[in-house]
């Protein structure tokens, strides 16, 4: 490892038109007890860019009894805003087919206590989903010697787009904490991680196996997201116990405990 490397990695995609989408569900399936993918179509995603690795939307919830504009633009939801705003929050494409215009969404399920896990365990084919984006998306660096990839259930659909496009002639360390095994998805060389019966937030055990690992030589580019205290104790301990340059490990806060989730 060059320890005097400290080359930034927030390297993006440039930025592609932001609009706002207003799709019909096509599909709702669950791919794990607590995961449901939700897969909305329509012809106006043609002009969805290309997403990849990270490419995240903004996902509207706007109370039942509100009337929209039509048509629903991205100008006339904003005008609408004096009189009522639209819970939103982030999520990541987990899969845009340009060729069925199709896109799915994966919504951690955790009940009523958020918008979107509350939407997604009502969803039906034929309801409406409204989102604005895409955001750039992240892009790993060739010149990197391995990746670590790391998070949480709400990081899943990043990592496995992330592992799809990362050299296959590098090596890949990829840590990912569930509930348990039988959340467990079919995502290559994945060490799987599971807190057994501890609260979502209150586990160290991505922490624990990150720091019992045997990380590869040379310099890393670390891409990590999940609950925001977890994803502080692994930059700690790769910064301060591993001495990777800082510039090469990217923590992203998806969620803080005892904050309303998705």
């Amino acid at each position: 490892m060059n320890a005097n490397s400290d080359t930034p990695i927030r390297r993006r995609s440039r930025k592609p038109e932001t609009r706002l989408w207003r799709v019909p569900v096509v599909r709702v399936e669950r791919i794990a007890p607590h995961m449901a993918r939700v897969t909305v179509q329509d012809d106006s995603l043609a002009d969805l860019a290309g997403s990849s690795t990270d490419t995240n939307v903004m996902l509207y919830f706007y109370p039942a009894d509100v009337v929209l504009p039509d048509p629903l633009t991205l100008e006339s939801a904003r005008a609408l805003w004096s009189q009522v705003r639209p819970l939103t929050r982030t999520y990541t494409i987990r899969r845009h087919d340009p060729a069925t215009n199709e896109v799915d969404f994966d919504f951690v399920m955790h009940g009523d206590s958020g918008p979107a896990s509350a939407w997604a365990e009502r969803a039906a084919v034929g309801d409406e989903l409204i989102f604005v984006g895409p955001s750039p998306a992240y892009q790993p660096d060739p010149a990197a010697d391995w990746y670590l990839l790391a998070g949480d259930e709400t990081a899943v659909p990043a990592i496995s787009r992330i592992l799809d496009v990362l050299p296959a002639d590098k090596p890949v360390l990829t840590f990912i904490e569930v509930a348990d095994a039988a959340e467990e998805q079919p995502l290559p060389g994945v060490t799987w991680l599971h807190r057994d019966g501890v609260p979502p937030g209150e586990s160290t055990v991505l922490v624990d196996a990150i720091r019992g690992a045997e990380l590869p030589e040379g310099l890393p580019e670390v891409w990590m997201a999940g609950e925001r205290a977890a994803m502080l104790a692994v930059r700690a301990h790769l910064l301060d116990e591993r001495g990777y340059p800082r510039g090469r490990v990217r923590p992203t806060t998806y969620w803080r405990l005892g904050e309303s989730g998705n």
